[in-house]
């Protein structure tokens, strides 16, 4: 993401100014997004809940779920949720997770385009698709459908890092090819910046009580997950098909050399909690 603060809230129109574009962001990589993006541990959204005070019963309106990455972990902890995906590949992979589950219903609209009617909710939940979301009026229309005591909770999975000696082996390439990729962000970094999202919504006064917590992930991959991974972020999306089958080609030889089958790779997860 680029340092200037709402540079970064408005991230999205980066990659795709056009609203229709947006809808279908990652349908090219729906089914890849599902198979190497890291999920949510369990124990971490226990204490997400935790934190939220969402009770055993409660009903969650998720935003952006993409191919259901957080949902199908919050249908088996038994909330009722309505789960928002613009993107109709997403939809349907996400809709092929929970299909055993009556207590969640996937409609293919985005937050900003579906009309609820008289809808409340306890909290309203989005995994790494906050950032996704127009900035204008979105904090007015989440408290509009939280009940008194409802939660925003933005949920974040942080970009998947190698090393930083492994990653400074690959910076020329990243500089050729994905210059967004070129620089090395440390934690506390990470945190900052996703921090300007919920300090935002506690800026718009309708919200308070803000709870942040991080953990560390540390895990490892084999290079051609890694590989496809990286097909999943927005700055590779956004290459032309033979510019980024050059980057994962010559990505592929140095890691390869260097790492062998396995590469380790660390990232955040981090959850806001802010009370309505």
């Amino acid at each position: 993401m680029p340092d200037n603060n709402n540079e970064i809230l408005n991230w999205y129109q980066t990659f795709t100014p056009d609203p229709a574009q947006r809808k279908s962001w990652y349908s090219s990589v729906a089914q890849t997004y599902d198979r190497v993006r890291p999920r949510y541990a369990p124990a971490f959204l226990d204490r997400v809940m935790e934190v939220a005070k969402i009770p055993s019963n409660g009903k969650i309106l998720e935003v952006g779920c993409g191919p259901g990455t957080a949902t199908r972990s919050l249908a088996k902890m038994g909330y009722s949720i309505i789960a928002l995906e613009p993107s109709l590949a997403a939809c349907e992979v996400a809709r092929h997770h929970v299909a055993a589950d009556s207590n969640v219903e996937i409609i293919n609209t985005s937050f900003e385009e579906w009309e609820p009617v008289d809808r409340e909710f306890d909290a309203i939940v989005a995994a790494t698709s906050w950032h996704w979301v127009s900035p204008e009026h979105k904090h007015q229309q989440a408290a509009a459908l939280l009940k008194n005591t409802g939660a925003l909770v933005l949920l974040w999975n942080t970009t998947m890092m190698p090393p930083r000696e492994v990653f400074e082996s690959l910076t020329e390439i990243f500089r050729q090819y994905l210059p967004a990729f070129a620089e090395y962000k440390d934690r506390d970094r990470e945190v900052r910046e996703l921090n300007i999202f919920v300090d935002t919504a506690i800026s718009s006064g309708l919200f308070s009580n803000l709870q942040t917590e991080v953990q560390v992930n540390e895990v490892n991959y084999a290079i051609d997950d890694y590989l496809q991974l990286l097909t999943t972020y927005s700055p590779c999306i956004a290459l032309a098909p033979e510019r980024r089958s050059e980057l994962l080609d010559r990505l592929r030889e140095i890691l390869v050399q260097n790492c062998g089958a396995q590469l380790p790779l660390c990232y955040l997860s981090v959850f806001h909690v802010a009370l309505k």
